[in-house]
């Protein structure tokens, strides 16, 4: 039974997912032979919805990294949600996960024990994110500042791992603000 092995956390989303959804399952690499063999119905309509969204099918999305949950509707609408309580952050698995299915009907949600769901992510912007406060090694960092080809302008260059957590390419254009003083603030979107 589902409840035996569920955290406080898990217990305060499934109680949300039951009474918002027809269906549910705890979700782990394995779970696809256990969802076709309890639902083969919903599991085949779920299966073409991720098809049509450009995944090659759910034995690839039950994978290390999958969310807790995917909670499911007989036609077929789905939604996988990832859990997490106060201090804890995505694992490296997970953040692959929901990087390699963002095209996928997928929410993190933060929860706490006193209030219950306190803010739900939704996955498609989710480089925008800082998923865990980062340490002041990762926040600070030398920028490069060299002549550009363009009037009025200067080329600025940042570390690659700054360039990765914001997902720039070489090339790439930012939009900035000053925040004050001593902190620029950069807009990728």
């Amino acid at each position: 039974m589902i409840e035996d092995k569920i955290t406080n956390t898990e217990k305060i989303a499934k109680d949300i997912i039951d009474s918002n959804w027809d269906n549910f399952l705890r979700a782990t690499p394995a779970a696809v032979e256990r969802f076709e063999e309890k639902h083969p119905g919903a599991c085949e309509a779920v299966n073409r919805k991720v098809q049509e969204e450009g995944v090659k099918g759910l034995g690839n999305v039950f994978r290390p990294g999958v969310p807790d949950f995917l909670a499911f509707d007989d036609t077929g609408e789905y939604k996988f949600i990832e859990v997490k309580g106060e201090g804890d952050g995505l694992r490296h698995s997970q953040l692959k996960w929901f990087r390699d299915f963002q095209e996928l009907n997928s929410e993190i949600w933060f929860t706490d024990s006193n209030q219950g769901i306190t803010e739900k992510m939704n996955t498609e912007n989710l480089n925008a994110y800082s998923l865990r406060k980062p340490s002041s090694a990762n926040t600070r960092g030398n920028a490069e500042i060299t002549e550009s080809e363009e009037k009025g302008f200067h080329n600025v260059q940042i570390p690659e791992t700054l360039a990765a957590a914001m997902n720039l390419e070489k090339g790439d254009r930012v939009n900035w603000k000053i925040r004050d003083r001593s902190t620029l603030e950069l807009d990728t979107d």
